[in-house]
């Protein structure tokens, strides 16, 4: 802080005080008193004047001269609580802990970009490496087509590769939403819906899948309307449709939907699906982080090409829905995911933050 520019901006102060000394030389001299004793006054004055102007020139120096510094670095204003100290006068002391409360701001808001953008990234590699696994497959399978065009084994050789094209096209639609994700209120639509028309949907389109590994679907207790989003929601049960579908049994798997209605009345009353199979399961030690980015557990690491994205997407979609969601399971008898919908569709306004409804109950985590 330069002294000039101080000067500058204490010109009111300045104008005041020589007004006032003016004003005490006028009075003295009509009081009587002597030349001397008025020019000793106002000298007094003026030289009292300057020694507090310096004073508090010398004091605020410092801080300001901080402040200049920061502001002419591009990266230091972020980090202005550490490289400045704040000061021990009032206007000093406010102007400090408003920019700490700024650059506070600033920081959470740049540390949250970058969390992002690495997530985004590393989820993009992860499906890149992913989808190639399939097309290369479908690849081959075409070469080998080519050469046998006209053996039996053809049709087979053909259905394989749909259902490995089938996987790229779940592949990409999972990185739509996962793109899509930060931004779910600009593309959320809340309707009310029949439950047992969403999950009837979601079935249809995951249906070669479930052909695929002989899984029947069985639907009861789903008359019920909520309030949600179709097409997230029809995303979301497929995402837990093709982990059901990928870690079922050999023998007669089984995939079940149930509803039930929970605080019948009540200012909470909520509507909860549960979707549970009869697979692998998950075991204890694996289920509090089933929705963990990146963790695919003991079954995902045993040869299931699990990616950890899948479960991750799903209670991340659900958090910022206003969708409860919670997952429970035993080990070699099966996994299941209750979700809860609110029957009221003002529960859903302002969910920026992604605010769950209340979880399930106690009588729905007990898996049966």
């Amino acid at each position: 802080m330069k002294l000039l520019g101080y000067l500058r901006s204490c010109l009111p102060t300045i104008a005041l005080v020589v007004a006032a000394v003016a004003l005490s030389a006028f009075i003295l001299a009509v009081s009587g008193a002597g030349l001397a004793v008025i020019v000793l006054v106002s000298i007094i004055s003026c030289l009292g004047l300057a020694l507090a102007l310096a004073a508090d020139w010398v004091r605020k120096r410092p801080f300001y001269d901080d402040l200049v510094s920061c502001a002419d670095d591009a990266q230091r204003p972020l980090w202005l609580s550490e490289v400045v100290e704040r000061p021990d006068y009032l206007e000093g002391a406010i102007t400090y802990d408003a920019l700490s409360a700024i650059s506070k701001a600033a920081n959470d808001g740049v540390n949250a970009y970058r969390r992002q953008a690495s997530e985004y990234r590393e989820y993009i590699e992860t499906w890149v490496h992913e989808a190639k696994s399939p097309l290369a497959a479908a690849h081959l399978m075409l070469d080998n087509l080519r050469a046998e065009a006209d053996r039996v084994e053809s049709v087979d050789k053909l259905r394989a590769l749909d259902d490995e094209l089938c996987r790229v096209e779940g592949f990409i639609e999972q990185a739509l939403f996962y793109a899509r994700s930060e931004t779910v209120d600009r593309d959320y639509l809340i309707r009310k819906y029949r439950l047992g028309d969403l999950v009837a949907a979601s079935v249809k389109a995951n249906a070669a899948t479930l052909i695929g590994v002989h899984m029947a679907p069985v639907m009861h207790d789903l008359d019920f309307e909520v309030f949600t989003d179709e097409k997230w929601i029809e995303f979301i049960f497929g995402q837990v449709i093709q982990n059901a579908a990928k870690y079922a049994r050999r023998d007669n798997p089984r995939l079940e939907f149930s509803g039930v209605l929970r605080d019948r009345g009540n200012a909470n009353e909520r509507v909860e699906l549960t979707v549970r199979d009869n697979g692998c399961g998950v075991s204890a030690a694996d289920l509090p982080r089933v929705f963990d980015k990146g963790f695919t557990g003991e079954n995902g690491r045993s040869g299931k090409r699990s990616t950890g994205i899948g479960l991750y997407l799903v209670k991340r979609l659900c958090d910022k829905m206003g969708v409860g969601i919670l997952a429970d399971s035993v080990e070699g008898e099966g996994f299941a995911i209750t979700f809860s919908f609110s029957t009221n569709k003002f529960q859903y306004v302002d969910r920026g933050g992604g605010s769950p409804l209340a979880p399930p109950t106690p009588e729905m985590r007990s898996f049966q």
